[in-house]
């Protein structure tokens, strides 16, 4: 072929829509190589390698990598490439997933949660709350300070999508029969996240049941939390209230601080 119908490295460049580095990158990969190399270093193009180069470069666009190509070129059947594509489609619908959840926890909203931040410190008031889903962790007891960080942990990683951060309900599930105060730090629980999208994660899933809780608000250390719970305990009693044996504590905020808890919770149990 005469040298007058080649094309320089810059030239096929151009000509297919792509950089002179990435050409020397698939030469060295041996992916795609120049119609001619001179000794020089000099490179040269043919008019009918635009099409083979166009294909793949739809392939890096579609998200194959190098290595994949690479297989096809080698061994290019129908079969091949749609195994390749195959794999790249489950990718792609993992990451639209959670693309998704992403999407939904930016679009999320707080009205349901606003009443909450009307609540007094140690002042115990009466709140409706609807019917919510929470992801919860599996029941834990008598964990100490390090055991209780890798369960939430554990249980925001499997959540995944940055759900932490996001403004639905977040903190425990305690089961702690008639707000015995005595009996909070040796209680078992659950950590407990409300569901914020309908997608489907592997985790289990409860539901705080609508109606009427007794609230109060408190500082997340032990003292405040005890002196939260007495607070309801003389409520309930004061007021000739049943109440049931889980305790939801709820943060306020997601600033964590230890423990699992931000520095201020809710705490509520439903009247029965």
């Amino acid at each position: 072929m005469d040298d007058k119908q080649l094309m320089t490295i810059s030239q096929f460049a151009k000509a297919v829509g792509t950089t002179r580095r990435t050409l020397l990158f698939y030469d060295q990969k041996g992916i795609f190589k120049p119609k001619k190399a001179m000794a020089n270093g000099y490179r040269y193009y043919g008019y009918e390698q635009i099409y083979k180069m166009n294909f793949i470069l739809g392939l890096r666009d579609l998200g194959l990598s190098v290595g994949n190509i690479k297989d096809y070129l080698n061994d290019n059947s129908s079969e091949t490439l749609n195994r390749k594509l195959g794999e790249l489609k489950e990718k792609v619908q993992t990451r639209i997933k959670n693309l998704q959840q992403v999407l939904a926890i930016l679009d999320q909203k707080e009205e349901d949660n606003t009443q909450l931040t009307n609540v007094g410190f140690y002042v115990v008031k009466k709140i409706f709350f609807p019917l919510r889903e929470f992801w919860c962790s599996d029941f834990k007891v008598d964990c100490s300070e390090k055991e209780i960080a890798q369960a939430y942990s554990n249980f925001y990683q499997r959540l995944g999508a940055g759900i932490m951060a996001n403004n639905m309900l977040s903190g425990f599930l305690t089961d702690l029969p008639q707000a015995q105060a005595n009996r909070y730090a040796d209680a078992g629980f659950r950590i407990i996240k409300e569901k914020s999208f309908a997608s489907q994660v592997n985790m289990p899933v409860m539901n705080q049941a609508n109606g009427e809780y007794v609230v109060v608000k408190v500082k997340n250390d032990g003292a405040g939390i005890e002196k939260g719970l007495a607070a309801l305990s003389d409520f309930v009693a004061q007021e000739g209230l049943k109440i049931g044996n889980d305790l939801w504590q709820f943060n306020l905020g997601v600033d964590i601080k230890r423990l699992g808890l931000t520095e201020n919770s809710i705490l509520a149990y439903q009247i029965i």
